[in-house]
């Protein structure tokens, strides 16, 4: 702790928001092609919030999710009603100094008498009214978070608040937050290797750095420096133990969304300690080098415009933080910029997260550094195989133009976010997944309860996975894959693995799927050997509305993009079904399934899939766009993953 100590009296506090009051960074950022129509928006939001009143948290919608499980009726007003709205009145503030304060300050001070600042879903002990640990001295991801906007405020805004109110953010954050940390036990994340610990590791972390005083002064009545360095020494080893649930390869189990999470919070806690320790504390100095692995996870994880490999929670169509992709460009130069289509253009998510909606602006704002010469791509296409996770990532575009993607998973089903999903695929054409991962379901106490895989989009029915005599796959660490071939070529991708030990069938002696991607065409192959006859489906799954075109062929028909699919009609009897589905922001879409059946004891399966022109209509829009922007990021705790 002596090196954090002394790493912490080289710099000074007010390196943390250095250059963030600035009217000229402002402007640049207004002048900046998402900036600015973004500033617009929030300054609109921020003009009604204004003259609204301020929503309770009653007593009721506390107890809500202790009754039936349903955490939406609180996170409405907690997130959209009174983080959404404290963000907003302060970025705008931030933006027009001579901006009237007090709605914000009414806002503060409403956010300083919540009753906990921890969600109902994560409190120990919702309804005791005697509980081992207070229910406001709870540290859970948003308490966390809150605690860090406060502090940050009290320190951006230093001479425009009342004192009344940022000594109240003081007593607050030091009461809820900062002295639960140093007089209990290690929260659970601090050793957690999800993106809880990264999340709270940065906000408290952060939170600390914004009100402890390095010299000891009257602003710190925890003790000075020793205190913030035993602080800070800690959250950087839960750091660690973040970076520690990664792979070398570098991927995010839970997929893009998570990654943005967890390693957007890593990445502002990284730049805020190398401010403020004049750059003697780096955590993005990594001489394995996968730092920058997990860093380059979104450049080889979109497959074709926003569609990603959506596996877990994560949704299926997904964006990327502008400020935090260009953050992490200037360390890491070689990092290739995203398209335009895949940045974010709203940076106020739906949870109002304070810290990443300012650097999304501000990050921005910073002049691209210059990148160096990359490697001509192979003529083939792109992709690569993440080994650790065991994800195969195959994109092409074909001789009349269309842009295709594979991404084909092995792994276990005791993954974070976990979905019983192993051998599952998307594939995505011009865009759209049109054999599809559902992505996150709506959130409730079923959800990350014993009930989870009864749920469609978790439970092995929601993917497109067989059916052994009508068993889907079990939730097990053993329920795993055991990869056969991972192989990547100029002219093809080839991924072969059997997943038999994710059945809970005693007859089944293995199950071997095999893909084979090339020039934008797949052949999925399975050979099933049981030691009696089995009945198996082959179900394959879409948002898009799915036609049995002739014996033997069924067309899947999105948007602007179409598959079609071949089978051995004479040996598969196919059905198309239809499933009602929860979106993660409870609005409910209907999602359909090729199901092809047949009973053998030793049978092989054959599909094959290219692009096909798109005849006729489209389906619903909306239930398979759209579903993955940043809003959709959100770190709801399960024991199982984020």
């Amino acid at each position: 702790m002596d090196d954090v100590v002394k790493a912490l009296r080289a710099g000074r506090r007010e390196d943390l928001i250095a250059g963030y009051r600035s009217p000229e960074l402002w402007e640049r950022v207004r002048a900046a092609p998402l900036g600015g129509p973004a500033l617009r928006a929030i300054a609109a939001r921020a003009e009604k919030w204004a003259s609204a009143s301020i929503e309770p948290l009653p007593l009721s919608l506390y107890r809500r999710y202790a009754e039936d499980g349903s955490r939406a009726p609180f996170q409405d007003v907690y997130f959209r009603a009174r983080r959404n709205r404290l963000t907003d009145l302060a970025l705008t503030a931030l933006c027009r100094p001579d901006m009237d304060l007090a709605p914000l300050e009414d806002l503060v001070w409403a956010v300083c008498d919540e009753y906990s600042w921890a969600l109902p879903a994560h409190i120990d002990g919702l309804l005791d009214p005697h509980p081992s640990h207070p229910h406001d001295e709870q540290v859970d991801l948003f308490a966390a978070e809150t605690a860090f906007t406060l502090a940050e405020l009290r320190h951006l805004f230093a001479e425009r608040l009342s004192p009344l109110v940022a000594e109240r953010i003081r007593q607050e954050v030091s009461r809820r937050v900062l002295r639960p940390m140093l007089n209990r036990p290690a929260p659970w994340w601090e050793s957690a290797r999800t993106n809880w610990s990264a999340v709270c590791a940065c906000s408290v972390g952060m939170a600390a750095l914004h009100l402890l005083d390095e010299t000891g002064g009257p602003d710190d009545d925890l003790g000075g420096t020793a205190v913030l360095a035993q602080i800070t020494s800690r959250m950087i080893a839960a750091m660690r133990c973040f970076l520690s649930g990664y792979g070398d390869d570098g991927a995010c189990p839970e997929g893009l969304a998570y990654w943005s999470y967890g390693f957007g919070f890593f990445t502002i806690y990284a730049d805020a300690l190398h401010r403020r320790t004049a750059g003697r504390i780096d955590l993005f100095d990594d001489p394995t080098g996968k730092v920058e692995e997990i860093a380059r996870f979104p450049e080889r994880v979109f497959l074709s415009g926003t569609a990603t490999a959506a596996f877990s929670d994560s949704p299926p169509h997904s964006t990327v933080d502008p400020g935090l992709a260009a953050r992490l460009r200037r360390r890491f130069p070689a990092l290739a910029p995203p398209s335009p289509d895949r940045l974010e253009k709203e940076p106020v998510n739906s949870m109002g997260s304070w810290a990443t909606a300012l650097r999304s602006l501000v990050w921005t704002a910073d002049p691209e550094p210059p990148r160096p010469a990359r490697e001509a791509e192979s003529p083939a296409g792109t992709g690569c195989y993440f080994r650790d996770v065991q994800w195969m990532i195959a994109r092409t575009t074909t001789a009349d133009g269309h842009h295709v993607a594979l991404a084909a998973k092995g792994g276990h089903n005791d993954e974070l976010h976990n979905h019983n999903d192993v051998g599952s695929f998307v594939l995505a054409v011009d865009g759209e997944p049109l054999l599809a991962e559902l992505g996150q379901g709506f959130y409730s106490g079923q959800y990350f309860g014993p009930g989870r895989y009864d749920i469609l989009c978790t439970g092995s029915r929601g993917h497109s996975v067989p059916l052994i005599d009508g068993t889907p796959q079990h939730a097990s660490r053993e329920a795993a894959a055991e990869v056969l071939t991972a192989e990547r070529t100029r002219e093809h991708s080839r991924f072969r693995l059997d997943i038999s030990r994710a059945y809970p069938v005693p007859a089944l002696s293995s199950l071997v799927r095999e893909f084979t991607f090339a020039e934008g065409h797949l052949v999925l192959r399975d050979r099933i050997t049981a030691e009696e006859p089995v009945e198996i489906t082959e179900r394959f799954v879409s948002f898009a509305p799915i036609a049995l075109d002739a014996p033997g062929r069924a067309l899947v028909r999105g948007d602007g993009a179409a598959l079609l699919l071949s089978y051995d009609a004479s040996a598969w009897e196919a059905r198309v079904l239809h499933h009602p589905h929860v979106r993660h922001d409870g609005t409910t879409t209907t999602v359909h399934s090729l199901d092809l059946r047949c009973t053998s004891p030793d049978t092989g399966f054959e599909l094959r899939a290219r692009p096909a022109p798109v005849r006729g209509g489209a389906g619903d829009r909306t239930a398979h766009r759209g579903t993955g922007r940043r809003r959709s990021r959100t770190g709801n705790r399960s024991r199982t993953g984020g």
